[in-house]
This record gives C-alpha cells, structure tokens and sequence, in this order.
C-alpha cells in the first residue's frame, strides 16, 4: 500500500491489519449467528479505536500483532491514514448492523454484515483494502478541485 496521506503521517503494521481483517470477519459472523446487537457495538467501538489511531486501546489491534508475532510475520509499515478511514467505515458499517439487530430486521444485518465480511475478505487473503482504495479516490478528488470555485451567481 503506498497510498500517501498528507493528514496522517503515520504508519500502521500491514500483516496485523491483515489479521485484524480476518479477526473482524469472525466478529462480523458471531454478531449475525448471535443475533445480538451489542457484538456489533462492540465491533464498531474497536473500530473507533483503529480509526483515531488508538491500536494499544484496540483488542483487536493488539491480538492481531500478537498473532503476527507469534506467526513469525515481520511487521511491514504502510501509511496510516487510508486504513484509518477503511476503520472508520468498519465502524459505520458495524453499526448498521446493530441498528438493523435492534430494530429486528436480521435479514438487513445479514446483508450489511455480507458486505463487511466480503471486505474484510478482501483484505485478510488477498490483502486489498477497499476502504483504502476509497480514501485514494477521494483524496484525488479533493487536490483536484479548484481552490476558489468560479462564482456562477454573477450576472454580466
């Protein structure tokens, strides 16, 4: 991932967050066979954690470089900032998972978790971000945008 963001120049540890990925799926398949909405809070808090870059808070940040460690993975660093927003959309999507739970709509927490579990997928095996990718984009698109817009209210 060489995805550079100007905001966070912070690195993260790949391996791990590839683990965490698979980590989140087993999380995102216990909350949909549970049926109860607070492991996807659960999720969602930890998600939270990643997202402002608090991986000592995060249970599953910490299990995942231990798993890392214990697998004989060397850490590789990538920038922070693209995988901090893919966590703040894990966040986000966990959510609509508890919401879909607590208003009792399980098929609508099966489909939101399908997403989840096919990004996270994407991630632990085949190692592409789709939340990084995202971030790319938008990130284009914002320092490709004119500075001062032209002013189409005036009249000649």
């Amino acid at each position: 991932m060489t995805e550079s963001c100007p905001i966070h120049p912070d690195l993260v540890d790949e391996p791990s967050a590839r683990i965490g990925a698979g980590l989140t799926i087993l999380a995102a398949a216990a909350a949909v066979a549970a049926g109860r909405p607070w492991i996807p809070l659960l999720l969602a808090a930890d998600f939270g954690l990643r997202s402002r870059g608090l991986v000592k808070a995060s249970p599953i940040a910490q299990l995942s470089r231990a798993l890392r460690t214990a697998a004989g993975l060397r850490p590789r660093p990538v920038n922070a900032g693209p995988k901090r927003f893919a966590a703040l959309v894990g966040a986000g999507f966990s959510l609509a998972i508890a919401l879909a739970q607590f208003r009792h709509h399980p098929r609508a927490a099966l489909a939101i978790a399908a997403v989840l579990v096919l990004c996270a997928s994407l991630e632990a095996f085949v190692g592409y971000c789709v939340g990084c990718k995202v971030y790319s984009l938008i990130q284009a698109l914002v320092h490709h945008l004119p500075a001062d817009p032209p002013n189409h209210t005036e009249h000649p």
